[in-house]
């Protein structure tokens, strides 16, 4: 079999642009991956700007197509081709993004309706969680970024970075600890969640920057591990040994809250991306790393894992060419 791309429209709160990526010439009902991006204005793809196009999302969706799955993908409210406002998107109005975008799955003639995967990355783990707990779905995939509420990932990202500062080499990390910057780190970050937190406004300024505080707030107050006790169906956790965004720690914690089938795995040499890398990222190092990891292929332990557990719970289908039509 040859896969197609196709350009879809979902009908949310604004008009969703998607890409649906389907096996050609297949007669059965499929199942169908739904993948739900990271935080930021990053689209469909993995690309956030010119400079810097992760890949991810379509790497796994041509994955996910290549082994026999109809795969799924979308730019959220008021990134690339989709309509809306970015800044005043809310956590529950990307939830109910992601539910329509299940909806559109499940009334497609292709797709097998109670088998759809809903898989989402750093944020939309988050998203996915909420959503499991709303909408019958036939599976769940949670990649770098399970089991973990935003503000518990955000202090374990601070504790990094002010190691990271006490740790630095040379004349920067001589001026910073000079400065006491390992010292402001915690009480700096208190200061904006107490302001993010105290106001009702949907965006705020910070620096003269304009910010999404309605999404941050939802976020802080959003409480995963109550999500995740009214999840039935099945869940696969998976987290990279050197994810300095996401702690893999947490994944243990997975079969505590599910009532279902959960199996969870921690990949070594896989950071936030989910690429193969040899080496941390540091709060000095990473935007430099990022471009590198994203001309990487997936981690292949990764995809190995994703593959094993799909085939272990989904009808298996043989895998096809891709070819664009």
């Amino acid at each position: 079999m040859i896969i197609r791309e196709k350009e879809v429209t979902i009908q949310s709160g604004a008009a969703l642009k998607g890409t649906l990526c389907l096996p050609v010439n297949h007669e059965e009902k499929t199942p169908a991956v739904l993948i739900i991006t990271g935080s930021g204005k990053l689209d469909r793809n993995g690309k956030v700007n010119k400079k810097l196009d992760l890949k991810l999302y379509r790497q796994l969706a041509e994955y996910l197509t290549s082994i026999g799955f109809i795969s799924l993908r979308y730019d959220k409210r008021g990134v690339a081709a989709s309509e809306g406002d970015f800044l005043t998107t809310g956590l529950w109005d990307l939830v109910d993004d992601a539910q329509a975008a299940v909806k559109f799955l499940k009334n497609l003639p292709e797709v097998d309706d109670e088998k759809i995967i809903v898989l989402g990355h750093s944020e939309g783990a988050a998203i996915g969680t909420a959503l499991a707990a709303r909408e019958d779905l036939g599976g769940l995939i949670l990649l770098s970024g399970a089991v973990e509420r935003l503000g518990e990932a955000l202090k374990r990202q601070r504790d990094i970075a002010t190691e990271d500062i006490i740790n630095a080499k040379g004349f920067q990390g001589y001026l910073l600890r000079l400065l006491g910057a390992h010292k402001k780190v915690e009480k700096q970050a208190q200061k904006f969640l107490e302001k993010i937190l105290s106001s009702t406004d949907d965006v705020m300024k910070q620096n003269f920057v304009k910010i999404n505080a309605k999404w941050m707030r939802e976020h802080l107050t959003y409480n995963v591990h109550e999500d995740l006790e009214k999840v039935t169906c099945p869940v696969l956790a998976i987290t990279g040994a050197r994810d300095i965004q996401a702690n893999p720690e947490v994944l243990k914690n997975l079969p505590l809250y599910v009532k279902g089938d959960a199996q969870y795995f921690v990949v070594e040499n896989m950071g936030h991306s989910c690429k193969f890398i040899t080496k941390s990222s540091t709060i000095f190092s990473i935007k430099k790393d990022l471009p590198i990891e994203a001309e990487l292929p997936v981690h292949p332990e990764l995809l190995e894992l994703l593959e094993s557990w799909l085939f272990g719970h989904f009808v298996r289908y043989p895998k096809v060419e891709k070819v664009i039509l």
